[in-house]
């Protein structure tokens, strides 16, 4: 697999990733759901997880991402989520590294190593990414060292 390959695999899949919410939140169903997931291979699935997972504003509480959600798995009526908790704040981050893990790490010090190649500080980075800058350091080190 190419440094290039998920990344034009997760542009080339955001058209369908947008189609995705949008039958989620209330322009199709379960089975134009199976019947999208169902074209795509494994890898696909994979990169469709972390597209979807981007479009998410993590700052957005409970109650506004799932607010849509107006009926229960037997079409009946139900009151609107009103937890006002951020999903970053009731987010559970993995304890053990999982191919998406490593997958967006990787894609993080690419983009550190490009932007540090292009002029920026480490410190500029570090702050832009939301990193430690000792992190970013010893990604741009282990790209000069290479």
């Amino acid at each position: 697999m190419s440094a290039n390959q998920p990344g034009d695999t997760a542009e080339r899949l955001l058209p369908i990733a947008a189609g995705l919410a949008c039958i989620v939140r209330g322009e199709g169903g379960p089975r134009e759901v199976a019947h999208i997931l169902g074209q795509l291979d494994a890898y696909e699935r994979e990169v469709m997880i972390v597209v979807l997972a981007g479009l998410v504003d993590p700052d957005r509480t409970v109650a506004d991402v799932l607010g849509y959600l107006t009926w229960d798995e037997h079409e009946q009526p139900v009151p609107a989520p009103t937890v006002e908790k951020t999903l970053r704040e009731i987010a559970v981050m993995p304890n053990l590294p999982s191919p998406l893990v490593r997958w967006l790490k990787a894609e993080q010090q690419h983009e550190a190593r490009m932007r540090y190649r292009s002029g920026e500080t480490q410190g500029e980075i570090a702050q832009s990414m939301g990193l430690d800058v000792q992190t970013v350091g010893r990604w741009v080190r282990a790209a000069v060292a290479a």
